[in-house]
C-alpha cells in the first residue's frame, strides 16, 4: 500500500513538472535582410507569442556572428525619427503576440562575417521566464520583402496552436513611422544621417523621398508580411502614374500615389526636389531583379 502511494506520489510530481515546464514563448518568423560585403551592422525581426498566463520579457541576446547584439526601439517625435537600444528589455504580454517589424528590431553589432542570403543566422535570446531560446535567422534580399524567408521552422522548440491569435493586431506602426523606421535601419549610419520627406502611401504601395550626405532620391515600398520593403529607388522616373503602373501597381494606385506625390512635393523647397531629381536610373531592389540592386541606394549615398 505504502508503495503504490509512493508511486502514485511520483507519477504526480513528475506530471507537475511536465506542465510547469511546456514552452510558453513561440517564435515565428525569423528573419534578416542579407548586408552588402564591409556592412558591420545587420538586423533581425521576429514575431514572439506569449501563449501563458503569466507575462514575460525579452531581456538579452547573442550570437557567435556579432559582438553584441541589441534590441533596439524606433520613435517619431515632431517628425524626427530617432532609434536607440531598448534598455529593460521588451515586454511580452501574457496570451499576447508582439511583432518585432519594424518599430521593434534586433541589432547585429559588429557583424564578423556579413549575412549572405540563403544563409542562416543562429542567435539565443534570453528571457526573464522563459529562459534562453535558440533562433535561426533566415537570411533574405539586401532589401527585398522577407515574406518567404523565416518559418516557424527557425524556432528551437515545436510549434504549438495559440487560440486567439486571430483575433490580435498586428497591423503595427502607421506607414508614416515604419516606413522611415525601415529605410533608416537599412541606410542610416552614425555619420550619415538619413532624413525621409515626405512620404506618401496608397494601399500597400508607398513613396518617400530620402536625403543623405549632399544626395537624395526616392524610394518606391511595398508592404508584406514584415512591413515596408523597398521595391526599387529612382529618381524623377517614378513621378509620373505610367512609370509606377509598369512598376506593377494598379492604374487606380498609380494614378493617386502619382498625385499625392505631387501635392505633398508641392510644399517642398526646389533644392530638395533637384536633390530627389539628382538620382539617376532606377535601382531594382526586390524580385527578379534584387540581386542586381543589391548595395543601388548606398552607392548613392556616399
Amino acid at each position: 500500500m505504502m508503495k503504490t502511494i509512493v508511486s502514485l506520489f511520483v507519477g504526480l510530481m513528475i506530471a507537475t513538472a511536465a506542465v510547469a515546464q511546456e514552452p510558453t514563448i513561440r517564435i515565428d518568423h525569423a528573419a534578416s535582410h542579407s548586408m552588402v560585403p564591409g556592412a558591420k551592422v545587420g538586423d533581425g525581426y521576429l514575431v514572439i507569442t506569449n501563449s501563458g498566463s503569466e507575462p514575460d520579457r525579452l531581456v538579452a541576446a547573442s550570437s557567435d556572428r556579432a559582438k553584441t547584439v541589441q534590441l533596439h526601439q524606433m520613435t517619431m517625435a515632431n517628425g524626427i525619427m530617432t532609434m536607440r537600444e531598448l534598455k529593460g528589455g521588451l515586454a511580452i504580454p501574457a496570451g499576447q503576440t508582439v511583432t518585432l517589424a519594424p518599430n521593434y528590431h534586433l541589432m547585429f553589432q559588429d557583424v564578423i562575417k556579413p549575412f549572405k542570403q540563403g544563409e542562416t543566422i543562429r542567435a539565443v535570446l534570453s528571457f526573464e521566464k522563459a529562459g534562453e531560446i535558440t533562433v535561426d535567422f533566415a537570411v533574405g534580399k539586401i532589401a527585398g520583402p522577407l515574406d518567404d524567408v523565416g518559418g516557424a521552422g527557425g524556432m528551437d522548440h515545436g510549434a504549438m496552436d495559440m487560440p486567439g491569435m486571430e483575433g490580435m493586431d498586428m497591423s503595427g506602426p502607421p506607414p508614416e513611422e515604419a516606413i522611415p523606421a525601415t529605410l533608416k535601419t537599412m541606410f542610416e549610419r552614425p555619420d550619415k544621417p538619413l532624413t525621409i520627406l515626405p512620404v506618401v502611401v496608397r494601399n500597400d504601395w508607398a513613396i518617400a523621398g530620402w536625403q543623405q550626405d549632399g544626395r537624395g532620391g526616392r524610394a518606391l515600398l511595398k508592404k508584406g508580411h514584415h512591413g515596408w520593403s523597398v521595391f526599387l529607388c529612382s529618381g524623377d522616373g517614378i513621378r509620373q502614374a505610367a512609370a509606377l503602373e509598369k512598376a506593377g501597381l494598379s492604374a487606380d494606385d498609380a494614378k493617386a500615389l502619382a498625385a499625392d506625390l505631387a501635392e505633398a512635393e508641392a510644399r517642398l523647397d526646389p533644392k530638395v526636389l533637384a536633390l530627389f531629381a539628382s538620382f539617376e536610373g532606377t535601382v531594382m531592389m526586390a524580385g527578379e531583379a534584387g540581386d542586381a540592386g543589391q548595395g543601388g541606394h548606398e552607392g548613392h549615398g556616399q
